[in-house]
């Protein structure tokens, strides 16, 4: 750990305490390496599983099911019309106290783990496919209409995930807001992170590798790391804010509290408390009819 420059360490883009779920930050020295550990597929079902554990809960009567998943629903959550729950052998889906799912949501465990936490809202026609991996929706946080869960994906509590919305494999922190008509794959979003309409998180390389690896680099003060990752997108820290129609293209790092101007194309590290903007010139001219 003493080799890795402050600024590539989880603490210089996250409060732990606030941004919780430790199980991805272990054994983690650069904090991409907490995307590398969301992409394995054990670590998240284990974090998954651990909040599915209470066993008083009970199908409730719920006939929407499909396949063989078990299903626990607490008395006290609301399970609106046309609602369908699906898996296989070993799945499960946990839906805990005061959880809402709205008309139309569509919740598939296949053989892993799906958790929405106390006071959770889903949907209306929202869809949670977590038959690549499991996933977990925290305490009090919204998925909106529409709204696409994939797999391995961590919604932390008070989060938000708004309409037309897609999450892959990504930790989305405390109080987070991915609203309108977002991208976000292979990243972490720090506390009170927020993304405008729009924006959109690039987590794979275009550019040809004759190797076939294609890994995403990393780029610091002259030194290049490998992140071993073919797949990840940004580390955004706690507060910091992307505008709307802004772009974070594979490998990039957004420090606390910074600003990314509308219509940005952003690579590589901003430090924290930083602005970017993108300038631009137009032209006016008087209307005549």
């Amino acid at each position: 750990m003493s080799n890795v420059p402050d600024v590539l360490k989880p603490e210089y883009f996250f409060d732990m305490n606030l941004l919780g779920y430790s199980e991805i930050f272990e054994n983690v020295s650069f904090v991409w390496e907490a995307v590398k550990n969301m992409q394995d597929k054990t670590v998240v079902d284990n974090l998954v599983r651990k909040q599915c554990q209470s066993e008083h809960y009970s199908d409730n009567g719920f006939d929407n099911i499909c396949g063989n998943v078990e299903v626990r629903i607490s008395p006290d959550a609301k399970i609106g019309p046309n609602v369908t729950i699906g898996g296989d052998e070993g799945g499960i889906v946990f839906i805990d106290d005061g959880a809402e799912i709205r008309p139309g949501t569509v919740i598939l465990a296949g053989s892993n783990a799906v958790y929405i936490g106390k006071g959770a809202k889903i949907g209306p026609n929202a869809h949670i496919d977590a038959g690549k991996g499991s996933c977990s929706v925290g305490d009090k946080a919204t998925l909106r209409v529409s709204a696409y869960l994939r797999e391995l994906s961590i919604i932390a509590p008070k989060a938000t995930i708004g309409n037309s919305c897609e999450i892959k494999c990504a930790l989305i922190g405390p109080e987070a807001e991915v609203p309108h008509f977002n991208y976000v794959g292979d990243s972490i979003l720090g506390y009170k992170g927020h993304m405008g309409a729009g924006v959109k998180i690039s987590n794979l390389k275009i550019t040809p590798d004759p190797n076939k690896v294609n890994s995403v680099k990393v780029k610091h003060e002259g030194q290049t790391y490998d992140s071993g990752m073919r797949k990840f997108g940004v580390i955004l820290g706690d507060k910091a804010q992307m505008g709307c129609n802004s772009v974070a293209n594979p490998g990039t790092f957004i420090g606390k509290n910074c600003l990314i101007y509308t219509n940005s194309s952003v690579v590589g590290f901003i430090a924290e408390n930083t602005i970017v903007k993108l300038r631009q010139n137009f032209d006016q001219a008087e209307l005549k009819f």
